[in-house]
C-alpha cells in the first residue's frame, strides 16, 4: 500500500469515527435528556415507545465514547505524521546541500538530533556543527 493510500484510509477512519461519535451522542442525549427535550423523548418516555425498554447505562456510554475519542486521536497523529514525511521528503530532495537540509529537519520539521541523523545517514557530531552553523 503507498503512503497517499494509507493517507485516504486513515481520512476515511477518520470520517467514520467522527460519524459513529455523533451517533453515539445523538442516543445518549436523547436517553438521558429531561422529560420534553427537543429532538428526543426523555429516559422516562422509552417504556411508551414500542422496543424501547433498552436501558442504557452510562458508564458504558462513557467507555465507548473514550474508545472512539481515543482512536481519532491516534488517527489523527498517524495522519500528520505521515503528511509531514511526504512534505519533509520533498523538501529534502530540492535542498542543495547537507547544512541546509539540517537545518530545515531541526527548525522547520522539529526533528531531534537524532532523528535528523537517522534521515540523512550522517552523525550527531555532524548534524549539530551544521546546524550551528550560519
Amino acid at each position: 500500500m503507498t503512503r497517499l493510500e494509507q493517507i485516504k484510509q486513515i481520512e476515511d477512519r477518520i470520517i467514520e469515527t467522527k460519524k459513529q461519535l455523533k451517533e453515539l451522542d445523538e442516543l445518549y442525549l436523547k436517553a438521558f435528556s429531561p422529560k420534553g427535550y427537543k429532538g428526543g423523548t426523555s429516559y422516562n418516555d422509552y417504556d411508551t415507545i414500542p422496543g424501547g425498554n433498552k436501558e442504557y447505562h452510562l458508564d458504558q456510554y462513557c467507555l465507548q465514547k473514550n474508545k472512539l475519542e481515543t482512536l481519532l486521536m491516534i488517527d489523527r497523529n498517524i495522519l500528520s505524521n505521515l503528511k509531514r514525511d511526504i512534505n519533509v521528503d520533498e523538501t529534502l530532495k530540492l535542498l542543495s546541500n547537507n547544512t541546509l537540509k539540517v537545518k530545515f529537519l531541526r527548525i522547520v520539521a522539529g526533528y531531534t538530533q537524532k532523528e535528523t541523523a537517522e534521515k540523512l545517514g550522517i552523525s550527531e557530531s555532524s548534524v549539530y556543527r551544521m546546524a550551528k552553523s550560519e
